[in-house]
């Protein structure tokens, strides 16, 4: 049934290049589109233009109000034993302040050690890496490992590279709000240089921020092909735009909004045989804690989604995964799905993550997955460049972008005129119940967010 549209799909992205050129526009012309600036509301209106340029039926943006940050000045210095000063930057949310404590370094943040040196954290700054915690029967985010340090009455946060490279590692210190203590970060070479000077006694840590937090508005940007004859069921394919104000941002998510802009292309043609309408959305703050998708999600309701598609991390990579969150139930329906379609570099599988744009949805009890891709990584460094100053245009491969654009494009026809998609709405309550099998709505709590149902 859709064989001749898969290859009018495949052979107009792979013969193009137009999904380079959007992205080497979005990151050339607007930079990191760092969430409240000016250059993420240009970027808003320029992704507004292009999905009206290429075909999009309806086009608009939506601003909402919201919580920003600013950086301003921050400096790491040791007071005793010895007086140095340290290169850093602030996380996101750091709010302005001053303190001075002595460090506590945790390793990659395991639960035990927070429990072993609690007596020793109260008060103290506490430093600990971006590693996955050996042992341990997940992975530990930021937030939670932050979360984890002021829950013990930590005074200071630093965020340590796990691997070498000479780079920090941003990433918002709170979900929308000033973070409680000054947060910050510090490259692998950075903290093992504060680990020396610490040695067998200790160091003495100051941390001085001026970074200002401030109201301020963001814009969502929808591009949208009206369904035929189930036009009040709506498709979302979404992927954030906005991106760390250290780096142009072009992986992390410059790829994954063009990978969405290049899937609304490849279907215009197409958009006869889409009985459900799909909205492309392009959504903002996401990096300052998912800000525009719950935002999206609260605005337009569980009522009219039926399905939701994340693209954070998408076009970065030949290895693509296909995660469904919290519906195991349809598992084999999309294995089947990408079977057919011949991909065969596509894996499906079921989990719930908190950390992206599908997470106001699956939360909420609305159909969700996320598609990425990814290319081999270190454990110690499971972003690469992203969060870095080098998440930069010469880390993208535009084959990754033509091929999940591809995938994108042919697993949204097929969802679209399908007589019905197997996901069914869900009762908060059973997300929730969900969340906590898998230990979650205790990271939920660590970072002062709310555990669904529970409101």
């Amino acid at each position: 049934m859709f064989e001749e549209f898969d290859r009018q799909i495949i052979g107009d992205l792979y013969l193009s290049r137009r999904g380079m050129d959007f992205l080497t526009q979005l990151v050339e012309n607007f930079g990191a589109r760092f969430g409240g600036s000016e250059e993420e509301r240009r970027a808003a209106r320029f992704i507004q233009d292009h999905f009206a340029d290429v075909g999009a039926h309806n086009a608009w943006t939506e601003e909402f109000s919201c919580r920003g940050w600013r950086r301003k000045e921050t400096r790491l210095v040791s007071t005793d034993p010895v007086s140095r000063e340290y290169d850093c930057i602030a996380l996101p949310f750091c709010p302005p302040g001053e303190v001075e404590a002595p460090l506590v370094y945790l390793g990659d943040g395991h639960p035990q050690k927070y429990a072993e040196k609690q007596d020793q954290i109260d008060g103290a700054i506490v430093m600990v890496n971006t590693a996955t915690p050996r042992f341990y029967h997940r992975s530990m985010h930021r937030g939670e490992k932050l979360g984890r340090a002021l829950e013990a009455n930590a005074a200071g946060f630093i965020w340590m590279r796990g691997a070498p490279g000479g780079l920090p590692e941003t990433g918002s210190a709170r979900f929308g709000y000033a973070c409680e203590v000054p947060a910050i970060s510090v490259s692998y070479e950075t903290g093992h240089e504060i680990l020396r000077a610490a040695g067998e006694e200790g160091v003495r840590l100051r941390i001085t921020s001026s970074n200002q937090v401030y109201d301020t508005t963001s814009l969502n940007v929808v591009g949208e092909l009206t369904g035929t004859d189930r036009a009040d069921e709506v498709i979302v394919v979404g992927g954030h735009y906005d991106g760390h104000d250290i780096s142009q941002s072009a992986a992390d998510n410059g790829a994954g909004i063009t990978v969405a802009a290049e899937a609304l292309r490849a279907l215009v043609p197409h958009a006869d045989k889409l009985r459900r309408t799909v909205r492309f959305v392009g959504f903002a703050q996401e990096e300052m804690g998912l800000l525009g998708s719950e935002e999206y999600a609260k605005k337009h309701g569980e009522k009219s989604t039926e399905f939701m598609l994340n693209l954070d991390g998408a076009g970065r990579g030949d290895r693509t995964t296909l995660v469904l969150q919290g519906w195991p139930e349809s598992v084999s329906y999309f294995e089947q799905m990408v079977k057919d379609m011949y991909e065969t570099d596509i894996t499906v599988g079921d989990s719930f993550g908190l950390y992206s744009d599908m997470y106001p949805f699956a939360s909420r009890g609305i159909p969700a997955a996320s598609l990425s891709s990814s290319s081999p990584a270190s454990d110690d460094a499971p972003r690469g460049y992203g969060h870095t100053y080098w998440d930069s245009l010469d880390k993208v491969n535009p084959r990754f972008l033509q091929m999940d654009a591809a995938r994108v494009a042919r697993i949204i026809l097929r969802l679209a005129a399908a007589d019905e998609i197997p996901m069914q709405h869900k009762p908060v309550e059973k997300v929730r119940e969900r969340i906590e099998e898998m230990g979650l709505d205790t990271v939920l709590r660590y970072e002062n967010r709310t555990v669904p149902g529970t409101e």
